[in-house]
C-alpha cells in the first residue's frame, strides 16, 4: 500500500493528461483511499491501457454504478479548492454519504448485480483483448 503521493491529472478512463500512453490509479488518481478504491481504479486503468495499446476506445465506468461515480465525483472534486483536502472511500466520510443519497450503496450481490447488467458491463473485464 503505497500513500500520500501526488495527483496526476486523468479523465475518467484513468487516463493522464497530457500524456498518450499513461493511466493510473489509486491514490496517484484522486486521493482514493482503501484497498477496494485502488484495485477498482487500477484494474480500469489496466484495461483501459490495453485497448489503448489495441486502439480500441477507453472505457469510462457510467455514474450509475459506486465505482463510476466515485471516479467522476473524485475528479469533479479536484476543481474545487477543498478538493486537494478530501479523501474519498466506499467506506466513510463524504463519499460513503454520497453513495448512500445516491442510492448506490448495496450490500445486495442481486441488486449490483442487476445494475451491472443494465449498463451492459458484465464481466467486461473477461473479455480477452490480447
Amino acid at each position: 500500500s503505497i500513500r500520500y503521493l501526488s495527483v496526476a491529472e486523468r479523465d475518467n478512463s484513468m487516463k493522464v493528461m497530457k500524456i498518450g500512453n499513461l493511466f493510473c490509479g489509486g491514490e496517484k488518481s484522486g486521493l482514493f483511499v482503501g484497498h477496494t478504491e485502488a484495485i477498482s481504479t487500477g484494474s480500469l486503468a489496466g484495461h483501459n491501457a490495453v485497448r489503448y495499446l489495441k486502439g480500441m476506445k477507453a472505457l469510462q465506468l457510467p455514474i450509475g454504478i459506486a465505482i463510476g461515480d466515485l471516479i467522476s465525483f473524485a475528479n469533479k472534486s479536484l476543481e474545487s479548492e477543498d478538493g486537494l483536502m478530501t479523501r474519498y472511500t466506499f467506506s466513510g466520510a463524504e463519499y460513503f454519504k454520497r453513495m448512500k443519497e445516491k442510492g448506490l450503496y448495496s450490500v445486495d450481490k442481486d441488486e449490483i448485480a442487476l445494475r451491472i447488467k443494465r449498463f451492459g458491463l458484465e464481466n467486461i473485464y473477461d473479455d480477452k483483448l490480447l
